[in-house]
């Protein structure tokens, strides 16, 4: 059990890691991003789990530049978020060592990871990606703006355990609503079982939207994911 001053200790940590790296991220230092993210890593400062929901999710999250003192144009986010994306490439070979160690070569299944037409944020769904990778599941991880007919398609070639699919912008949610329709009805006539796991910004605080859209569950963190693979066995 972790003592209470070990925990303050571990989010004092989370904080000034946090502060270090927003700092580089309002100057749009990718290297500078990548080499202390990688360094907090090897030398225990932060783990993976705090690292991705703590950090560099919150730190995506921002819209407003404590370097230049305003809010973030377009084409600001557009770059943070493409030094977010590097910096969590380059975490995977961590991801896979811990993998790893904790599930040696078995597999719990495999995972697809989509987000529907139209939905070009996928930095939650990769998130969401590397930890059912954590959990000992082989993940497929197609990402952006996959076409209906596509993710069809790849649960027919791949036979998921787990179809993921994320919804950040909230116009996308009816076409949200039609690829899980279609979903569905791929899973009732193949009689197959694969579950359809729902996340992203635009659900997360409208957990309602859940059963709206055909879902059959949503998950928000690295717990969620825990908790549903282990009721699921």
């Amino acid at each position: 059990m972790v003592s209470h001053e070990e925990a303050m200790k571990g989010k004092e940590n989370v904080e000034q890691l946090y502060g270090q790296f927003r700092t580089l991220l309002d100057a749009e230092d990718k290297y500078g991003c990548v080499q202390l993210i990688l360094d907090s890593l090897r030398s225990g400062v932060i783990e993976l789990v705090p690292l991705y929901e703590d950090v560099l999710r919150r730190a995506a999250r921002e819209e407003f530049c404590t370097l230049r003192q305003r809010n973030l144009c377009i084409w600001e986010e557009h770059v943070r978020t493409s030094i977010v994306r590097t910096v969590l490439e380059c975490c995977y070979p961590v991801i896979m060592e811990v993998r790893r160690r904790k599930h040696g070569d078995m597999t719990r299944g495999r995972i697809l990871v989509v987000c529907p037409t139209e939905e070009y944020h996928e930095l939650g769904a990769r998130m969401a990606a590397d930890f059912f990778t954590l959990c000992g599941f082989d993940v497929t991880f197609v990402g952006a703006n996959t076409p209906q007919d596509q993710i069809v398609e790849a649960v027919g070639d791949i036979a998921p355990a787990y179809v993921g699919v994320s919804v950040t912008n909230p116009y996308n949610l009816m076409a949200a609503r039609r690829t899980i329709r279609h979903l569905r009805d791929v899973r009732e006539r193949a009689h197959a079982a694969f579950m359809i796991v729902l996340g992203g910004d635009a659900i997360v605080d409208r957990p309602e939207l859940v059963e709206q859209l055909g879902g059959d569950v949503l998950v928000e963190s690295y717990e969620d994911i825990c908790a549903l693979v282990s009721d699921s066995r």
